[in-house]
């Protein structure tokens, strides 16, 4: 299962990002920034932040992520986002592993509040602040190629930057989907409508306890029985990689809608 995600998650980042038609005007809820000079599809982000600046809100945005998260939750998160590929490949890499406290999980609602949002709308989107000019992704597909295209125009931001990525992608070596778990803010946004998708994997009364699922997970989630006494994974976190399903002994991990 694993290995067929890689392949989907290298493809839907290929798409993203083949430079052949843009669709700017159509966001997209994965993390791939529209400022790449290839990029097809606009980012979120960006569009609330834009907008966030001009003292609008962006509806069709935020209906598109709604639909995306009451549909299939945060399946993109774990399928199709580009970043999420980048780091899971980063986590292969022989390094030292660590755990992240459980709390650090809510750092990202406070990434999306404070410098996708706030810094807009109390300052600017030119803002350094602003998370579009701070984001990892924005720093491969955007920053470094418009800097070799048109040479850097404002090298200490550049610099600041590329210490971000850098510091991030070390962090994702030791920890699996470290971004996603603790600052992405588009999971934030994501996992919010989570609990309510349709579609989502889920452990059955066949389950014998065996903790291989929690062994597996990626995100790290907890099951705990819901009020008919089935254990279900938290779905806030959950990016449907379909892993624990794979590794069920009993076959208890089921796809629910």
């Amino acid at each position: 299962m694993e290995k067929l995600r890689l392949k989907v998650q290298l493809a839907f980042a290929a798409f993203f990002n083949i430079g052949l038609f843009q669709l700017h005007t159509i966001c997209f809820p994965v993390l791939n920034c529209h400022s790449c000079p290839t990029s097809i599809f606009a980012c979120p982000l960006g569009i609330i932040g834009q907008f966030a600046g001009l003292g609008l809100v962006p509806l069709s945005v935020i209906g598109l992520m709604a639909l995306a998260g009451l549909t299939v939750g945060r399946f993109l998160c774990g399928w199709a986002c580009p970043f999420g590929f980048v780091q899971e490949l980063l986590y292969k890499v022989p390094y030292i592993k660590f755990n992240i406290p459980a709390w650090s999980r809510f750092v990202k609602y406070g990434v999306f509040a404070g410098l996708v949002v706030a810094v807009p709308v109390y300052l600017t989107p030119e803002s350094s602040l602003y998370f579009c000019r701070l984001c990892p992704v924005g720093t491969i597909e955007s920053a470094v190629p418009w800097a070799l295209i048109n040479g850097a125009t404002n090298i200490g931001h550049l610099a600041l930057r590329l210490s971000i990525l850098f510091a991030i992608m070390i962090l994702a070596m030791g920890h699996r989907r470290f971004f996603c778990k603790a600052l992405c803010p588009l999971g934030a946004c994501l996992s919010i409508f989570n609990r309510f998708a349709a579609l989502f994997p889920e452990r059955t009364e066949k389950c014998i306890d065996c903790g291989s699922c929690n062994r597996i997970c990626p995100m790290e989630t907890k099951p705990k029985p819901d009020s008919y006494g089935v254990f279900a994974h938290n779905p806030e976190e959950c990016i449907s990689c379909l892993e624990c399903q794979k590794k069920c002994p009993t076959h208890a991990v089921k796809l629910w809608g």
